[in-house]
């Protein structure tokens, strides 16, 4: 089941030029080990290497730092980084993507739209941006402003670079608004897009699944899941993504038997599922 998720965040790619006033073993070797580091998501010790990096790798050093305990889950920390890295280095749309991710994180809201729309001017043609400013303008209550942005979102990226995420929180907020049979168009203009015995395909079924779920109608929406799950396939996140939808229209239905089934089949593919916190079987 679609949570609130936070902003997607684009992979930093780092970099550091050379400073042919050193040797090229304390210029390099230092700062490939720290790339190692971070491809391990040892962020710990990617901090520990970069913070003895040599003050002419400044602008470096911030942005790594910034990157580093973002993934730590200590926004506050990398909010400082990113604010110093911004204000004194040569930056681009994706310090500010990351930074406005951080501000999200901490429901600074204004200050993330701030960024967003300022990475915007630089990179109109990002879906990424669109969809973090519909995210902030549905926190804030604007679901009509949200749906606008899941949409431009979405027409930015068509085909096999569609993300469904943008997909999903734009049916999300139509079955909100009620818009139904928008919904419906656009989901089934998804459809068109995919193979029917792709995995796309199946995806986007559960969301379609979701608009029968929102309008009550929940035989429906179950035959849906039903037949993708018994289609035999064997994509776990698909499947997963079904199952979950499964469980919460049999709650709603109050058919706890049902529901608790299909608890354990999620138990026995995943016992580790976020979707499992969220009920109890006995």
């Amino acid at each position: 089941m679609l949570k609130k998720k936070t902003l997607t965040i684009l992979l930093l790619i780092l970099a550091a030029s050379v400073n042919k006033s050193f040797s090229q073993e304390l210029k390099i070797d230092p700062m490939y080990r720290i790339q190692l580091l971070i491809q391990m998501e040892k962020y710990e010790s990617a901090i520990e290497f970069t913070e003895k990096l040599d003050d002419s790798l400044k602008c470096g050093k911030l942005e790594i730092l910034a990157f580093c305990y973002r993934n730590l889950n200590n926004d506050l920390k990398s909010i400082t980084y990113y604010e110093q890295y911004i204000e004194e280095c040569e930056s681009s749309y994706i310090q500010r993507v990351n930074l406005g991710d951080s501000y999200y994180k901490t429901n600074q809201l204004e200050k993330a739209k701030k960024q967003f729309l300022t990475a915007q001017k630089a990179k109109p043609e990002l879906g990424l941006i669109d969809y973090n400013l519909g995210l902030i303008e549905k926190d804030k209550g604007n679901k009509e402003k949200a749906l606008e942005y899941f949409t431009f979102a979405i027409n930015k990226t068509k085909g096999e670079t569609l993300d469904f995420d943008y997909v999903e929180m734009q049916i999300n907020t139509l079955n909100e608004l009620k818009e139904y049979d928008s919904a419906f168009k656009n989901i089934d203009t998804v459809l068109e897009i995919w193979d029917k015995n792709s995995i796309e395909y199946k995806y986007t079924l559960i969301i379609k699944s979701s608009i029968f779920g929102a309008k009550g109608e929940y035989q429906s929406a179950i035959k849906i899941l039903d037949d993708i799950i018994n289609s035999g396939i064997d994509n776990e996140i698909v499947l997963l993504e079904a199952y979950a939808y499964q469980i919460d229209f049999y709650s709603k239905m109050n058919k706890k038997k049902k529901a608790c089934d299909i608890y354990t089949k999620i138990e026995n593919i995943n016992p580790e599922s976020a979707i499992l916190k969220e009920y109890k079987c006995e």
